[in-house]
Order: structure tokens, then C-alpha cells, then sequence
């Protein structure tokens, strides 16, 4: 189960840098104002609303997942029976000289070629998705999105974070 989350770890760090390497250059107004009183987040895979008087709390935070994978989280608690995730993740690098770091430049060197041959496949291959491993990691009354990169996920928090204390609608886009 470890080395089976490590190597899709790996691969979705592969694939999410990838991503941000190849994507074309973002367009302009991705987050903007707007009188509905309406949060409206579109991303790669899917859409989410709220109405921002209904958001209750939001926080932000950075853990480790099974030594494997770091996680910058951003959780929204709303005024229902339902909790949504964003977030964005990466293969955990080690830390240190000899063995600890020529087994950083082999893991570099793997995702180097692995992000080569992705991009010769599909370039739907560097789309990360949310994995969920039934039923261990389904989450009842729980959304998830996960982003290509911290830096949109830092802009969505923003976002979230302006309609959050203005009350104001907001559309923004990944």
C-alpha cells in the first residue's frame, strides 16, 4: 500500500510539474469581481458555487502525507453538512549529503525522463485528478479539487479569502 501511494505520488509530482511547465500562459481576469454575492470556482476537474454568506470558516495549511507527498491544503467550511478541500501536492524531497542526496538526483533524473515521455503521450496525462481509494479514503459530505500548482492554489485562497470578509461574489478560474 506505502510503495503503491510513493509511486503515484511520484507520478502525480511528475505530472503536476509537467503541467506547469507546458501549460500556455494563463489568461487575464481570472479572478474577478461580481454583484451576486456568489463564490464561483471553475477548474480543470469541475465547478463549485457558494453563496459567500453561507462560508463560516477558511484555513490554510501545509502537512506531509505518509512521508511521501507534501500537502498545502486550503479547507472551507460552510453552513451545511459538507466540507470542501483544495489543494496541491508534491513528492516530498530529501534532505542531506551523500547516499540521502544521490538518491535525490536518481528520483530527479526518473521524473525528468518520466515528464518526457508524458508530454510525448498526451498532454492530458499532466492534468492532476483526485484519487480516491474506496472506501479507505472516500469522504462522506466531503469535495475535493486538486490544483496544478501552490501558486494557483495561493490565488484561490485569495479569492476565497476577499469573498469570505467582503461578503462580495467573486468568479475565479484556475
Amino acid at each position: 500500500m506505502k510503495i503503491t501511494l510513493i509511486a503515484l505520488l511520484s507520478l502525480l509530482g511528475t505530472f503536476a510539474s509537467l503541467a506547469q511547465s507546458t501549460a500556455p500562459a494563463a489568461p487575464g481576469n481570472q479572478d474577478e469581481a461580481t454583484r451576486d454575492g456568489l463564490w464561483d470556482g471553475q477548474f480543470s476537474g469541475g465547478s463549485y458555487l457558494v453563496r459567500c454568506t453561507q462560508i463560516l470558516a477558511l484555513s490554510k495549511h501545509e502537512y506531509v502525507a505518509d512521508a511521501v507527498a507534501r500537502v498545502v491544503e486550503v479547507n472551507l467550511t460552510m453552513n451545511a453538512n459538507m466540507t470542501v478541500r483544495f489543494y496541491y501536492l508534491e513528492p516530498v524531497r530529501l534532505e542531506g549529503g551523500g547516499m540521502v542526496g544521490a538518491g535525490q538526483q536518481a528520483l530527479d533524473k526518473a521524473r525528468a525522463a518520466m515528464q518526457d515521455a508524458a508530454s510525448r503521450i498526451s498532454p492530458t496525462l499532466t492534468t492532476p485528478k483526485v484519487v480516491k481509494n474506496y472506501p479507505i479514503s472516500t469522504h462522506a459530505h466531503t469535495v475535493e479539487f486538486v490544483l496544478s500548482s501552490e501558486e494557483r492554489l495561493n490565488s484561490l485562497y485569495g479569492s476565497l479569502e476577499r469573498s469570505f470578509r467582503t461578503g462580495q461574489g467573486r468568479r475565479w478560474k484556475e
